[in-house]
């Protein structure tokens, strides 16, 4: 999630001295002209194309720049495109480019470097972890995969108009995939020249900031690229710590050493009483759900449903939400959440019901007779740990399985995870990347997603899916969505425990931050300023 270069030659002999005075940032403050946000864990990669965790997604939102965005209302805005037009069946997207949008090398962006980039996206060589999020609505793509080169639905009108014939039988939320952070433009001079780890060092993107500095499980430094074609960011850096644990974040913010961060659960309800810190805090919806995933290649008993069953009957999320969340969450039913266009309001999912699992467990031949079970935790936020310790308690109580919980890196968290042979069962979560189902069921159940990481196979759920994706309509593709989600969660393929919102600090030096339900709440900084 990085790139930049040539434009960015200005910005570095503009901010010289304070990129020569570097290294960290004074204790005591923060310097003009300087933003602190910490990196949650080390990014396993900054190439976009392969960004599925917060901090490689962070990184690519502000370093690279897509067709179309999102504003704090959650309303499509167009960002690399100044516009488009839609044909009258909806199968023809036609986009009219900004003429001022340049790579951090200084190089003009064109419809070609969009087409040659969603073509890499694509290539079954490459293997990305996005393709299958952003392009499978584009025709020819299901040809690209079997070997056919480039994308036959992705055209190149003249250099500032690009278009997109889409695929009826996989046209479903087709521009807010577009809305993805990952699905941007990259600099081909670069991507070409670096070789496999290209990213380490440069960036290919034309966002507001460009890469300065990766130093592995340390930081990484960001300086603006004053060429932007939304205006030069009124930051001129961005220095991004890794700081792991919540409590060491909450610190170093207290510390003055952190402009921005995330409010550990815990602390919550100290911080709102604060006199100081609680006039600092923001509280704003997230569309994010927690969830437990039963992994049925590790733990042999989930192979069957009714033991999976009967581990969603036997977690009281609703108690959770109540004593754990002290309410600040919600305790949740179904997959999606609110704040995603179509959620399934009214649905009771599995409901706590203890009597129940016994039963399920006894007819599948496991009452009192499950092996010991270990969850492993994202090691991100706080929260997943408060939510395993609570399920973990519950399970024990009610099932009488031996729980043991699993605290690993934020890297080797998700190697694991993606591997599907690591971990018996993980306490995890999933926020938005952009506002639509698919970015939920496709995601995190499809069959055929890398990101099944419960190795969740239902034909019959994978069917609703694919129809979904070929409604119409919104309203009609919604309706296959229910069913699908449903089938998944009575199915017990995941489990939800509760979906959250976001509580941040925020300096009272920091102005013009924009807020958003997706993502990591923030939208791209070049609207933020520092005013001591």
């Amino acid at each position: 999630m990085v790139r930049r270069w040539m434009g960015v030659v200005v910005a570095v002999v503009l901010t010289a001295a304070l990129i020569s005075m570097g290294g960290p940032v004074p204790a005591t403050g923060q310097q003009t002209g300087i933003f602190r946000v910490p990196l949650g864990g080390e990014p396993p990669t900054i190439d976009p194309y392969f960004a599925t965790d917060f901090s490689s997604g962070d990184l690519s939102f502000l370093m690279y720049t897509t067709l179309v965005g999102l504003d704090s209302s959650g309303k499509l805005i167009p960002e690399g495109a100044r516009s488009w037009d839609t044909s009258t069946n909806g199968l023809v997207y036609t986009f009219h480019l900004r003429d001022n949008v340049r790579f951090h090398s200084g190089r003009k962006v064109t419809a070609a470097d969009w087409k040659w980039s969603f073509e890499r996206m694509g290539d079954p060589k490459v293997a990305t972890s996005v393709a299958d999020v952003v392009l499978p609505g584009i025709a020819g793509f299901d040809a690209q995969q079997k070997g056919a080169p480039g994308l036959a639905g992705i055209r190149v009108l003249d250099p500032l108009t690009l278009q997109f014939v889409l695929n009826p039988k996989a046209r479903g939320g087709f521009l807010n995939r577009l809305a993805y952070y990952a699905a941007v433009v990259l600099d081909r001079d670069v991507v070409g020249q670096g070789g496999k780890g290209w990213y380490e060092t440069r960036d290919a993107g034309s966002g507001p900031y460009t890469l300065k500095e990766w130093v592995h499980n340390d930081h990484v430094t960001m300086v603006s690229d004053p060429n932007y074609f939304l205006g030069a960011p009124k930051v001129t850096r961005i220095e991004m710590p890794v700081v792991t644990q919540a409590t060491t974040r909450l610190a170093e913010y207290q510390a003055g050493q952190l402009d921005l961060v995330p409010v550990p659960l815990a602390d919550f309800q100290r911080i709102k009483a604060d006199p100081v810190l609680g006039k600092e805090l923001l509280v704003f919806p997230r569309a994010q759900i927690i969830w437990f995933g039963p992994n049925p290649r590790v733990y042999e008993p989930f192979k069957d449903v009714r033991v999976r069953r009967a581990f969603a009957l036997a977690i009281d999320k609703p108690r959770i939400a109540r004593t754990v969340f002290f309410g600040f969450y919600q305790p949740a039913a179904s997959i999606v959440p609110p704040g995603i266009p179509g959620f399934y309001a009214g649905y009771k999912g599995l409901t706590y019901d203890p009597a129940e699992a016994k039963k399920l467990l006894a007819e599948a031949g496991f009452a009192g007779k499950l092996p010991p079970l270990t969850i492993a935790m994202n090691p991100i936020a706080q929260d997943y740990q408060m939510a395993a310790e609570a399920a973990a308690a519950m399970l024990k109580d009610n099932l009488g399985v031996d729980v043991r919980l699993q605290k690993t890196e934020f890297a080797s968290f998700q190697q694991g995870m993606n591997r599907r042979t690591a971990f018996q069962a993980f306490m995890t979560g999933w926020a938005a990347d952009y506002l639509d189902y698919s970015d939920y069921l496709d995601l995190l159940l499809y069959s055929k997603s890398p990101l099944d990481r419960v190795s969740y196979a239902s034909p019959e759920f994978d069917r609703l899916v694919d129809e979904a994706n070929a409604a119409p309509t919104e309203s009609q593709r919604t309706i296959l969505y229910h069913k699908a989600e449903a089938l998944a969660v009575e199915d017990g393929a995941m489990i939800p425990i509760v979906f959250t919102q976001f509580a941040l600090l925020k300096k009272p030096y920091v102005h013009g931050m924009q807020t958003t339900s997706a993502l990591s709440g923030w939208l791209r900084f070049n609207s933020v300023s520092i005013q001591k």
